[in-house]
């Protein structure tokens, strides 16, 4: 399994259509334009590569790639234990 914080640069630089190199991790996903059905978009990519069960919430919650990698870290590393 690929690291989840570069798996989510990746995928929020496609949908956001951005280089993945400009795009600040520690910065609020809405600064680049990130709306509702992106983030649900993004949700549901989550759940199918690694096999989670979100909250919508979550990306609004943890509204960085940063945040939002550490906590869908320690949720994919709950579940594999």
């Amino acid at each position: 399994m690929q690291d989840v914080r570069t798996w989510l640069i990746q995928r929020v630089a496609t949908y956001l259509r951005r280089d993945a190199d400009g795009i600040d991790t520690s910065q609020p996903l809405t600064e680049y334009g990130l709306d509702s059905l992106t983030a649900l978009a993004i949700s549901t990519d989550i759940e199918d590569e690694f096999g989670l069960e979100l909250d919508p919430a979550l990306t609004w919650d943890h509204p960085s790639i940063d945040a939002l990698a550490t906590v869908l870290t320690a949720m994919i590393e709950e579940k594999a234990s």
